[in-house]
C-alpha cells in the first residue's frame, strides 16, 4: 500500500506553504485568495489527500456518522425526509446528526462548519437560498448530497464528491395546476413563496405555464412565507372570482384551508386546493389534500447508498438533466378531496 498523501504533498503540488493548505481546509484563520484556494483544492483532489480523522474514516469505511442540514424541521416534507434517511442509515449501522438552520443563512453556515469540525463522513443539505453557497464546503472531502441545488449551476472546485437531487419544481407546480384545471376551474391563484427565492420563481413558472396552455388568464400571485401562517394569511387575500388555489408547499396549504374555514368557505365547494411537496400526512387533513409528492423512501435509499457506498444505487441516475451527477426523482400526483376528486 502506498504512502498516504500529506499536507506537505498538497502544498508542494499547489506551490504554497502547508499553513496556506491548513487555512483552506479549516476556513481560516487567515484569508486565502480565490486563485490560491482553487490551486489548493485542485491539489487536494489530485493527490487524494484527506484531512485528519476524515482520512482514516473514509479510507477504511469505518465512520458511522453522517449529517442532514435542513431549513425547518417543522416542515412535514423535510421531517419525513429526515425520518426516511435516518431509517436507511440505521439499517446500514450508521448514525445521522440533524441540524435545523431555521431558514437563517448565517446559522446555516455555522452548522455546516460544525458538521465539518465533527468530521462527519457525508452530508445531506437542503439550503436556505439557491444556488447553495457551495464555497462553505469546498474543502470538505466527503460526499455531499444537495437536495435543492438548481440544475445547470457552474460546478465549483471541491475536495469531495457532490451529488444533486434532480427535482423539477416547475414541473411539479404545473402538474398540480393542470389537475385543478381538469376539474373545470378557470380562475386559479397561487400562494407562492418569498419573491427572492429561486424555488418560488420556479413554482410560479410552472403554475403560469399550465394556465397559459389552457388559454386562460393567470390568477393572482400571493407571496407568503412557506409556513402555515403564511397560507392562512393568504386565504384572506383571495378575491371572490378565485375558484382554485395552488399552494407552493403542504404547510401553506394547511394554513390556507384553515383560513378558508375562518372566512366561512369550504374546499372544494368554494375553492379547490392543491399543493406540491406533499407528504403522507396530506391524507389526514379535512378535506384530504391533493398534492404532488416525491417518492421519499426510494430517494432516501439512493441518498444513503450514495453516502455509504460512495456510488449511486441502481435506482439513481448517474447524470441529471444538465449532465451533473444526480439522484433521480419521480413526482406523482396523489389526489385527495380538496380539489374535487
Amino acid at each position: 500500500m502506498g504512502k498516504r498523501p500529506t499536507r506537505d504533498d498538497v502544498a508542494k503540488e499547489a506551490g504554497t506553504s502547508t499553513a496556506v493548505v491548513s487555512y483552506v481546509i479549516n476556513h481560516g484563520p487567515r484569508p486565502v485568495s480565490p486563485t490560491t484556494r482553487r490551486r489548493v483544492l485542485d491539489a487536494i483532489r489530485k493527490t487524494g489527500y484527506l484531512p485528519n480523522g476524515i482520512a482514516k474514516s473514509l479510507a477504511n469505511g469505518s465512520s458511522d456518522t453522517y449529517a442532514l442540514l435542513v431549513t425547518d424541521l417543522a416542515n412535514p416534507f423535510l421531517a419525513q425526509m429526515a425520518q426516511s434517511l435516518e431509517r436507511e442509515l440505521f439499517a446500514r449501522g450508521k448514525d445521522l446528526l440533524v441540524g435545523d438552520s431555521g431558514d437563517d443563512p448565517a446559522r446555516q453556515l455555522d452548522l455546516l462548519e460544525a458538521f465539518q469540525r465533527q468530521q462527519v463522513s457525508g452530508l445531506v443539505w437542503y439550503g436556505v437560498d439557491q444556488p447553495l453557497p457551495l464555497d462553505a464546503i469546498d474543502a470538505y472531502p466527503g460526499t455531499v448530497v444537495m437536495l435543492n441545488q438548481p440544475a445547470g449551476q457552474e460546478p465549483r472546485p471541491s475536495a469531495g464528491r457532490r451529488v444533486r437531487l434532480d427535482v423539477d419544481e416547475s414541473r411539479e407546480a404545473r402538474m398540480a395546476t393542470e389537475h385543478l384545471l381538469s376539474h373545470g376551474r378557470r380562475h386559479v391563484a397561487i400562494v407562492a413563496g418569498p419573491t427572492q427565492r429561486l424555488n418560488s420563481r420556479e413554482r410560479i413558472h410552472g403554475w403560469r405555464a399550465a394556465i397559459d396552455d389552457a388559454g386562460l388568464e393567470p390568477g393572482r400571485i400571493i407571496t407568503a412565507p412557506y409556513t402555515r401562517e403564511g397560507g392562512r394569511q393568504a386565504a384572506f387575500q383571495l378575491g371572490s372570482d378565485v375558484d382554485a388555489v395552488f399552494a407552493s408547499n403542504e404547510m401553506q396549504a394547511m394554513g390556507l384551508l384553515a383560513g378558508l374555514a375562518e372566512r366561512g368557505m369550504k374546499a372544494p365547494d368554494d375553492v379547490a386546493v392543491a399543493a406540491m411537496n406533499g407528504t403522507a400526512g396530506a391524507a389526514y387533513l379535512v378535506p384530504s389534500l391533493t398534492t404532488v409528492q416525491l417518492p421519499q423512501g426510494p430517494i432516501a435509499r439512493d441518498i444513503a447508498n450514495a453516502l455509504t457506498r460512495n456510488e449511486p444505487s441502481g435506482g439513481t441516475g448517474r447524470t441529471g438533466r444538465t449532465g451533473e451527477e444526480a439522484i433521480a426523482s419521480a413526482p406523482r400526483l396523489v389526489t385527495g378531496h380538496s380539489c374535487g376528486c
